[in-house]
């Protein structure tokens, strides 16, 4: 039920973008066209896919799984010995270094309806080389509220029994969801 509805969500982003792009205009899209935003987020969901294979492989290296790490992080975090967390932190130095790219490749993804777009790195470092101190701005706000999401999961997961499992995988999904149109607004700006 989650894998859809990111899908979607991806395409909605996409659409947002592109519309701001071609527009100017800051209301958000419908959500008609389902068939469209879904084509959409699986061309999202694959340039992200591209980008964080490499963190992810490094995070498989944990004794657990990464969808273990995903549903109960604290289970994880808490069975880990030094060399669990050097992979555990490498992994995320690797996530970060991604996601400061990743917003650029998709914004250009999203401009031009092309997936080559979304991996020329050459291109991508020029755009953001060109606009660095609002990409940059921009990068650290996600960064923050991103954070802010997972660590409130965390926080939220060790008190579930209290909150519901479900309420709070839903208040990650979602608040996760409203960072994404943030974060979009603001490297829309930057581009």
């Amino acid at each position: 039920m989650v894998l859809p509805f990111f899908i979607l969500s991806f395409g909605f982003v996409a659409r947002f973008i592109y519309d701001r792009l071609e527009t100017g205009n800051k209301k958000l899209p419908s959500w008609d066209r389902w068939s469209s935003l879904f084509f959409k987020g699986i061309e999202w969901s694959l340039i992200i896919l591209i980008y964080f294979a490499i963190p992810v492989l490094f995070l498989s290296l944990l004794p657990e799984s990464f969808f273990v790490f995903l549903v109960n992080p604290k289970f994880v975090i808490s069975n880990l010995n030094i060399g669990g967390f050097f992979i555990l932190y490498f992994s995320f130095f690797l996530g970060f270094v991604a996601m400061f790219f990743l917003p650029m490749g998709l914004m250009l993804f999203s401009d031009s309806g092309s997936f080559v777009e979304a991996i020329r790195f050459r291109k991508i470092y020029e755009h953001i080389k060109n606009r660095l101190n609002n990409y940059l701005f921009a990068y650290l706000l996600t960064v923050f509220l991103f954070s802010l999401d997972f660590f409130l999961h965390l926080l939220l997961n060790m008190y579930s029994l209290q909150f519901g499992l479900i309420l709070t995988y839903f208040l990650f999904v979602w608040i996760g969801f409203i960072v994404i149109l943030i974060s979009a607004s603001l490297f829309i700006e930057s581009f």
